[in-house]
């Protein structure tokens, strides 16, 4: 992803954040030379298994893909965030 394309992201993101699914702690973008990464922090595993079960394609993957990148989603579990 093109540094244009992430700056992109990060202004759909923030005009995305009034609408974010509850359940949602936070949104971070990253971006290390053209390898980006948009990470969502849910407030529990049940929480954003639910909501992909009655989703049929996550913001964050819409959102990525109106920039014209493709992303490839891992679910990670989050052990401490401070």
């Amino acid at each position: 992803m093109s540094r244009e394309q992430a700056e992109e992201l990060g202004a759909l993101m923030r005009e995305a954040r009034p609408t974010r699914p509850e359940g949602v702690v936070g949104t971070v973008l990253l971006l290390n030379d053209d390898v980006a990464q948009l990470v969502a922090v849910w407030k529990d595993r049940d929480t954003l298994d639910r909501h992909l079960s009655v989703t049929p394609v996550p913001r964050g993957v819409e959102l990525m893909r109106a920039v014209g990148a493709e992303p490839q989603v891992r679910i990670v579990d989050c052990i401490e965030l401070g």
